[in-house]
C-alpha cells in the first residue's frame, strides 16, 4: 500500500524530526541529512506536495548542516568564558577571604 511506501515511511521521519527543538534538531543534524537524502533519491515518485515538502526539508538541511559548526562553536565559546569567569570569581572570593584573616 501507500502508507507502507519507503518515502512515506521517510517523510514520516522528517516530520518526526522537525518536532524536535532546535538544539535537538542540530544534535540529530546527520540522521536529519540521511532522512533528505533517501527522499531526494525516491524524488521521482513523490506527489506534487511531497515535493514541495522535500524541497523545503533540503533547504532547511542545508542551512543545518552549514549553520551546525558555527552554532557549536559559538556555544563552546559561551561555555568557555562562563568557565572562566566562574573560575576567576572563585578566586576573586578566595583571594577577599585570605586578605580578610590577614587583616585579623
Amino acid at each position: 500500500t501507500v502508507l507502507d511506501s519507503p518515502h512515506v515511511k521517510t517523510i514520516k521521519h522528517l516530520k518526526r524530526l522537525l518536532r524536535y527543538d532546535v538544539d535537538d534538531l542540530l544534535e540529530q543534524v546527520s540522521d536529519f541529512t540521511t532522512f533528505v537524502e533517501d527522499l531526494r533519491a525516491s524524488s521521482w515518485r513523490l506527489t506534487n506536495k511531497e515535493l514541495r515538502f522535500m524541497e523545503a526539508v533540503m533547504h532547511l538541511q542545508g542551512e543545518l548542516a552549514s549553520d551546525a559548526p558555527f552554532i557549536e562553536a559559538v556555544e563552546n565559546a559561551h561555555h568557555c568564558h562562563h568557565e572562566l569567569v566562574s573560575n576567576i570569581f572563585d578566586q576573586t572570593m578566595n583571594l577577599k577571604e585570605n586578605m580578610r584573616v590577614h587583616e585579623e
